[in-house]
């Protein structure tokens, strides 16, 4: 899956953001990936998680963009969620 590119883009606090996020090998029971890569302008960012309906990241300076990179993923179309099964 490290290979699995899917590309994000958003405005966070003024700031436009580009990057990609790569999902993680590793799979929840569903089969859904337990957590996603995330690059943004070209600068590796943190890792993201959905749990209980809220996404959740392991770099604090990322918290305030949680929200914003999570809705990305909620957002993903099927194609690439397909690709990250």
């Amino acid at each position: 899956m490290e290979n699995k590119i899917i590309p994000i883009h958003f405005n966070g606090g003024g700031i436009e953001y580009k990057g990609w996020v790569t999902p993680s090998n590793e799979r929840h029971e569903d089969g859904h990936p337990k957590h996603y890569r995330v690059v943004l302008n070209e600068v590796f960012s943190a890792n993201f998680w959905l749990n209980r309906g809220k996404w959740f990241t392991d770099e604090p300076r990322m918290q305030k963009l949680a929200v914003e990179i999570g809705a990305c993923l909620d957002r993903m179309p099927a194609r690439h969620r397909e690709m990250a099964l």
